[in-house]
């Protein structure tokens, strides 16, 4: 999943109203990228920051081309399928993209100065109890053509007593050479470093972990923090350890001398109601022809037990272009838990239901994903295309609904 730097700007959705009769940054402009664009155009984000006006406005044509287009709002989960929180930050109505472009059309004035009142909650938790990190920073190893260094932290959090893990986010240092984040809880059966290796300098692991790794959350570049409904958490037993996963990509000339120290925060409560489990679903024995446009494959579990769906995060790389998560009740009705159209790496949004979706025993999960591994695919990286099968690496395929379960 090749990190690029792209302009992200965010969702859509069809709206026939027109733009104001006079357009300028700070009246009109401004509200629309601090509600839907600022999660990724901030100093700390991904993509080029639009915190300053002046960057704002000499990107005022590039915004109304994007946007236009239709290149720009990247892909989202649609809203028609279930709604989600936030989910107006994510989409773009035509009301805004015509603002957009009446303004740079006007020559991007800026106008009179209005105090900024922009809501940060999509782009970083308020407060964290507890902060977690690699003990120094580390300096990916790219050996032997290997593009790939997965690399784990073994953490102790030092929690004396039970603790529930009820908000949390990744906390990324160099969105550069970072391909996604992972974070495990082992079950402390295997000795870590049996190999020798530094514990300051973490040591070498799967991408999928250990099979006695529990996933306790993941992040991919344009993902939000994730926020349990309230009296929900995630436990963490007295004394726990966690396993801090990060994936380097070799993407440009001298990622190997680029330095990380990314991590996770953490909301923290001492007692729930229900506590949650983070299941990884999907399959992983396929193989994507080379030049089939839109090949699918799914896989399909019976749940054994009574439970409530809460969140899903999609993760494909980069030849995806269509994502759904279903679930068929034991009745025979089926309910879309998510639904994407398109794809875009760049950004991985993770949908926190309004709604949670009960489960009860006999009930089907089926994740199902579709790949464009054409050559008219602009993010297709084999010249000519070459069949594609499930791997770890950028240059891989994955399919995974990551599904936050709350238990009854």
């Amino acid at each position: 999943m090749l990190l690029l730097l792209t302009l992200a700007a965010c969702g859509k959705h069809v709206d026939d109203s027109a733009a104001p009769a006079s357009v300028t940054y700070y009246k009109d402009v401004r509200p629309i990228l601090d509600n839907t664009c600022a999660r990724c155009h901030n100093d700390n984000g991904i993509s080029k920051s639009f915190d300053d006006p002046a960057v704002a406005q000499s990107e005022a044509a590039t915004m109304k081309a994007y946007t236009q287009s239709g290149y720009m709002p990247p892909p989202a989960p649609t809203t028609s399928c279930r709604e989600y929180a936030n989910s107006d930050r994510y989409l773009l109505s035509d009301t805004d993209k015509a603002t957009i472009a009446a303004w740079a059309d006007a020559g991007a004035p800026l106008g009179d100065v209005v105090a900024d009142t922009r809501d940060t909650t999509l782009e970083q938790l308020s407060y964290y109890d507890l902060e977690i990190k690699a003990s120094q920073p580390y300096s990916p190893v790219f050996t032997n053509g290997n593009v790939n260094d997965y690399r784990c932290f073994l953490i102790d959090l030092n929690n004396a007593t039970q603790e529930y893990i009820t908000a949390m986010q990744a906390e990324v240092d160099n969105t550069k050479i970072v391909h996604h984040v992972v974070l495990f809880q082992p079950d402390g059966t295997d000795d870590l470093y049996a190999d020798g290796t530094d514990p300051h300098d973490g040591f070498s692991c799967s991408g999928l972990g250990q099979q006695n790794w529990q996933t306790l959350g993941a992040w991919g570049p344009g993902d939000n923090p994730t926020v349990m409904p309230a009296g929900i958490g995630i436990p963490l037993a007295p004394n726990s350890q966690v396993v801090l996963q990060m994936h380097y990509f070799d993407s440009f000339d001298g990622a190997n001398l680029e330095t990380d120290q990314s991590g996770y925060g953490m909301q923290l409560a001492s007692s729930v109601d229900h506590t949650a489990t983070n299941y990884a679903t999907g399959p992983t024995n396929f193989t994507i022809p080379a030049n089939d446009n839109a090949y699918s494959s799914h896989k399909s579990y019976k749940w054994t037990s009574s439970d409530e769906i809460i969140a899903v995060w999609p993760h494909m790389h980069l030849l995806g272009s269509g994502f759904d998560e279903t679930v068929t009740h034991t009745d025979g009705t089926e309910d879309c838990l998510l639904h994407m159209d398109s794809w875009d790496f760049h950004n991985q949004v993770t949908a926190n239901f309004l709604a949670p979706e009960p489960l009860v025993a006999g009930d089907k999960l089926k994740v199902t994903c579709t790949w464009d591994n054409s050559a008219d695919n602009p993010n297709q990286y084999n010249d000519p295309p070459i069949d594609v099968s499930f791997g770890e690496g950028t240059t891989d395929e994955m399919c995974f609904g990551f599904t936050l379960v709350a238990t009854q």
